[in-house]
């Protein structure tokens, strides 16, 4: 695996980390990293994002449509029938899909991660769109877009169930296009260091500022908690750019090959991580904390990944394009071919 490509998974393995981690139930893990575990996800997102042709756009959203909603559709339906199962009520599953279709922040509990993969979907079209665009009106556009976002989340209409969480979308694509417009001198500037010490003192100063309560930063992006414009990048921004850095030092490890890995099996973890957490506690009435919650919401969504993948069909509802493991196989492939 070459290491430029090495440390983007592992920064997709640590992003999917942080998620399972951020809803433990830890209140201090929520609060801090909250403030860049989904902008990490969204600006590495976006640094593996690759423009799109004018006249291809129609048929390359098509196919995006489908290469998110497809696992969205499954996962959704089969939560549903273990909920309608486990509360003896049949009519839930109806009831779920309509929420599923609508999406967003109706979703909650056994789908508390959903709104995020149909917000990644409008950042991507969205950002599939504007790439026919000079760099100049991509980044105008994308400004429009979080100045927008900001206003939402400063009046009522935060408080608005916005179908997919598109409002959100509005946000995330700042940091989608920040990873998208980087992604060429990024790996120059972590191999210099080059932004490492300024990130780190913003980040610390925020930590330490919040932790004596002289001031407050919040980022919540599902339920649209961001209300300073400045900071509401600067700080996200610089942590960002903190882990990415770590990320960049831990993939010259031979250790880093596991998280790297998990950077190319996100699909499965992110939408059971939840469930399998809540049939743990309550289903089986088990009693545990962060660690053993991130442990189980990332090692017991991976087995199930491992039994859909030996089944084509199971593959492609579940699964998608990204599969399970099949860049090391693709690899295996390469190596003996040579």
């Amino acid at each position: 695996m070459q290491e430029r490509r090495k440390w983007i998974d592992v920064a997709r393995g640590v992003s999917i980390i942080l998620v399972v981690l951020g809803h433990s139930g830890n209140e201090w893990i929520d609060h801090y990293f909250g403030w860049f575990r989904m902008p990490l996800f969204f600006l590495v997102s976006g640094l593996l994002f690759k423009s799109v042709m004018p006249d291809k756009y129609i048929s390359w959203a098509l196919k995006r449509i489908r290469t998110f909603m497809i696992p969205y559709f499954a996962y959704g339906i089969g939560i549903a029938i273990l909920v309608a199962a486990k509360q003896r009520d049949p009519l839930s599953v109806s009831r779920d899909i309509c929420n599923l279709i609508y999406g967003g922040t109706v979703l909650g509990g056994w789908y508390g991660v959903f709104w995020f993969i149909t917000c990644l979907l409008l950042v991507h079209l969205l950002m599939g769109f504007l790439t026919r665009y000079p760099v100049k009106v991509q980044a105008a556009a994308v400004l429009v877009s979080y100045t927008a976002a900001h206003f939402v989340s400063m009046t009522p209409f935060a408080e608005k169930d916005i179908p997919w969480n598109a409002d959100v979308a509005l946000m995330a694509v700042a940091f989608f296009f920040l990873g998208y417009t980087v992604k060429s001198p990024l790996a120059s500037w972590l191999e210099r260091r080059t932004w490492f010490i300024p990130a780190l003192l913003i980040s610390t100063a925020a930590i330490v500022l919040n932790i004596e309560r002289i001031w407050i930063f919040r980022m919540d992006m599902k339920m649209k908690g961001y209300t300073q414009p400045v900071l509401d990048l600067i700080v996200p921004l610089a942590c960002v750019l903190v882990v990415l850095q770590l990320c960049y030092w831990i993939s010259r490890w031979r250790v880093s090959s596991i998280l790297a890995f998990l950077g190319t099996v996100t699909i499965s973890i992110m939408y059971l991580h939840i469930p399998v957490n809540i049939v743990l506690k309550f289903g089986l009435g088990m009693e545990y904390g962060s660690f053993v919650f991130t442990l189980a919401g990332v090692v017991l969504p991976l087995g199930v990944a491992w039994i859909m993948s030996k089944s084509s069909l199971l593959s492609m509802l579940f699964l998608g394009q990204q599969g399970f493991g099949r860049k090391e196989k693709l690899q295996g492939k390469l190596k003996a071919a040579g």
